[in-house]
């Protein structure tokens, strides 16, 4: 093995941890969600912001971490970012009551961001936009397998011990995970100590804001997310509340959902060495739009069922594994400078919008499943206008260097 190899397999690996960690956060716990609206003594749309909120914190708490991770190094962000995630998760453990609860799950997803902001930085830092396209294809396939997994997990750690120590578990491997970067990661880039100087942090995020191939792809792949978080938003609540699934149970739906996810991303580790990026994106959002359209079929005929929910969910995930992987690549490839202030910025559009898609299950919650047709819906016409988007930009951008 080559030491380019090895540095990519290195990096490609602890790169996947620290994405994993900042992930189970949320999909531990998430087949406790309807335990805890009698726990507490809340209604399932107040139980629903410790997702959304969550994630709006993620998304836009990076906008924070870019220019801190510029400026101080990947390194020292990192570690101190993993160390309070795991304080904040042992928080989320220690909860007595809702509102300390979504606090603290606001504080967990503040600190969770720096993990996708430093991710995409080290990959821009080290690899080529054909090498970062692949790594974030295998990324997202071993990234695909903690929603897959650690709901299973969380069913069963809620059902044996109680759902507190789902977070205790999140802190020890936020631990492990800190542990793991302080020994075997380098610094990836030079500190600027102008980073944080507020002029250079307005024109950096100008820049990025203004770069019209960039924020398409950035807004794809926010929405594109949006649909996965809409299913870990409300499915708890549909599968478990209306369809009767039990709660230990529930994992295995959404893991089945996120093994589709992973076979996508598979694909496009192999379509992106012989297809152009543009026609394996435009693959994905086929699937997106079959699977969706199927969806909301099935919601407003009312034969909606937990099989082929969960079905259509899968044609959609196959399809989002295509997308991620040429979608985050384009993006950060558009960018020639400040790779933290491009990767906060496209981790605060991807998950801020995906948050925001998913608070609008909580919205518009009424007790029937129809506003989650209304949300998948209207998140698939987003996907189609954005994906037209894309191969305008692309095919103008081929006619410039033909």
């Amino acid at each position: 093995m080559s030491a380019a190899t090895l540095k990519f397999s290195t990096v490609l690996i602890l790169m996947v941890l620290a994405g994993s960690v900042s992930i189970m956060s949320t999909d531990l716990f998430a087949p406790s969600l309807p335990y805890l609206t009698e726990y507490f003594g809340s209604s399932p749309d107040i139980l629903q912001l410790t997702i959304s909120l969550n994630l709006i914190v993620y998304g836009f708490a990076q906008l924070l971490f870019g220019p801190l991770c510029d400026r101080f190094g990947r390194r020292p962000v990192f570690l101190c970012s993993l160390a309070l995630f795991s304080l904040t998760s042992i928080g989320c453990a220690m909860a007595q009551s809702i509102e300390h609860l979504i606090m603290a799950r606001i504080l967990q997803g503040f600190f969770a961001s720096a993990e996708a902001v430093i991710c995409l930085a080290v990959f821009k830092d080290l690899f080529t936009e054909q090498q970062q396209a692949k790594g974030f294809a295998i990324y997202g396939m071993a990234v695909a397998l903690t929603p897959g997994l650690a709901p299973i997990v969380g069913g069963y750690v809620h059902v044996l011990f109680g759902w507190e120590y789902n977070f205790y578990l999140t802190a020890s491997a936020g631990l492990l995970t800190a542990a793991l970067i302080f020994f075997l990661l380098p610094e990836t880039t030079t500190p600027d100590p102008r980073a944080l100087g507020p002029r250079n942090v307005a024109r950096n995020y100008y820049s990025v804001l203004s770069n019209p191939v960039f924020m398409v792809y950035a807004c794809l792949a926010g929405v594109t997310l949006g649909m996965i978080f809409i299913f870990i938003t409300a499915g708890p609540f549909i599968l478990i509340d209306y369809f009767g699934v039990a709660t230990q149970h529930y994992g295995y739906y959404q893991a089945a959902i996120v093994t589709t996810f992973f076979l996508g991303s598979t694909l496009a580790t192999r379509l992106v060495d012989i297809w152009r990026p543009i026609n394996v994106l435009n693959l994905g959002v086929g699937f997106v739009l079959f699977g969706a359209a199927v969806l909301v079929l099935l919601v407003f005929s009312g034969y909606l069922t937990s099989l082929n929910m969960t079905l259509a969910f899968m044609v959609i995930t196959f399809g989002e594994g295509p997308i991620f992987a040429v979608a985050t690549a384009k993006a950060m490839s558009a960018v020639q400078r400040s790779a933290g202030s491009a990767a906060a910025t496209f981790g605060s559009l991807e998950i801020g919008m995906s948050g925001v898609i998913a608070s609008l299950i909580s919205v518009f919650h009424d007790g029937s499943i129809l506003p989650f047709g209304y949300v998948i819906g209207f998140t698939a016409i987003m996907v189609l206008l954005l994906a037209v988007i894309a191969n305008r930009i692309n095919a103008r951008v081929r006619a410039t260097f033909l």
